[in-house]
């Protein structure tokens, strides 16, 4: 708790307050009361203090910023929020608040990312050893005794692998969502309870909800490649045109608004995973809709057929070998892009529009490459600017 004296200039604190600062007053002038906060932020606090004090001003006062405690040299993060108390003729007596220490939250969501970026690359190393050893075992049939330890060696490595994977499953379902619905549900209370006065308030707090909604999406995302990764479900028949026809319905608003016209073939029934098959569909129509031109409407095609081994183009590489694949084709009409990025797309975080112009996490398509190879296929594309796209998933027919 805190309190300013207008009239007199001075401050009083609470005792909590006061050990967060370091003082052993509990009153002080202003000056005085200033000393804890970094020079960086003293002016910034001094004249939001002062406009809220002003006659005509909504008497509201929010603030977030850090303070150092005079005696230890700690640094708090506070989030600090006031109301100006009148006289009867009208005139600010005080102005009264209280002040949240939100440093382990901010801490919290700086390390967030980290953690993310650090697992998603020690799942990149883990897979890329693997797939080096199983090149290995097949090369090496004469040499099976040393081919078997390598593959028991791989095997620890993939177990360890998917421990942490699991691991960050649940810190990214659990521990790391809750601050983030914390953030927005604050959010929505401050919206209902407290109506921002005016529009820079609104702005703040639309930006704090978006970035918390933002790292929500990622965090999601991030959760469903991990699971592609690690979970190895049994195959069972999947009827593609099924699966297809239920990722259709989820999007029957965006198409609506959107004026999309999808037409789509009738597709085959494969053996493998219809949970992983409807994110590959889900990722590739979403983003059909998603990268269309301005006050165009998308133009969908989701064609099939059937080819040799000999057909496939020299950029797939399945994952298992079959004297026959089924390609599917998704074709838009959108903005498309330059090939010489075509690598790039079907990594984690690969981006080529800034999030101002589309939203998203990057991961989309490489959910597309984790499902498609996991069911011995593999995807690619061809595109040009503003030329629309043509994404081929490739599916052993056998």
């Amino acid at each position: 708790m805190w309190s300013l004296d207008i009239e007199k200039g001075t401050y009083w604190y609470s005792a909590r307050f006061m050990n967060w600062l370091g003082l052993s007053e509990e009153t002080k002038n202003l000056d005085e009361a200033y000393n804890p906060l970094p020079d960086a932020y003293r002016p910034m606090v001094v004249n939001a203090i002062a406009a809220t004090i002003q006659p005509g001003s909504s008497g509201l006062y929010e603030n977030e910023h850090p303070i150092i405690n005079r005696l230890t040299g700690q640094e708090r993060i506070i989030h600090v929020q006031g109301q100006v108390v009148y006289d009867e003729s009208g005139k600010p007596v005080t102005l009264n608040g209280t002040a949240q220490d939100v440093t382990q939250h901010r801490q919290l969501q700086l390390a967030l990312e980290q953690l993310v970026y650090q697992r998603t690359e020690e799942l990149a190393v883990a897979n890329a050893t693997l797939a080096a050893t199983n090149v290995e075992l097949l090369d090496s049939n004469t040499e099976y005794a040393s081919v078997n330890e390598d593959l028991e060696e791989a095997n620890d490595l993939l177990k360890r692998s998917n421990e942490n994977l699991q691991q960050f499953a649940y810190i990214a379902s659990h521990d790391l969502q809750e601050p983030l619905r914390k953030i927005q549900q604050f959010g929505d209370l401050l919206r209902t309870r407290f109506a921002p006065s005016s529009s820079e308030e609104l702005v703040y707090l639309e930006r704090m909800q978006s970035a918390a909604s933002r790292m929500s999406t990622l965090i999601r995302d991030l959760l469903n490649f991990s699971r592609i990764s690690t979970q190895r479900d049994t195959s069972t028949a999947v009827s593609l045109t099924t699966v297809l026809q239920t990722v259709l319905a989820d999007l029957e608003l965006t198409i609506q608004d959107s004026g999309a016209q999808i037409k789509v073939d009738t597709l085959p029934t494969i053996y493998g995973d219809s949970i992983q098959l409807g994110q590959l569909f889900q990722n590739l129509l979403s983003n059909a809709l998603k990268f269309h031109k301005p006050g165009i409407a998308p133009h969908i095609d989701v064609t099939t057929r059937l080819i040799e081994t000999t057909e496939l183009p020299s950029t797939i590489k399945p994952t298992r070998l079959a004297n026959r694949y089924h390609r599917i084709d998704v074709v838009d009409n959108g903005v498309g892009f330059d090939e010489k990025y075509l690598d790039r797309i079907f990594q984690v975080f690969q981006r080529l529009h800034g999030k101002s112009e589309f939203a998203g996490t990057g991961i989309g398509l490489a959910i597309c490459k984790k499902v498609a190879t996991n069911h011995g296929g593999d995807i690619t594309a061809i595109s040009q600017l503003n030329q629309g796209s043509t994404f081929s998933v490739y599916l052993p027919a056998e």
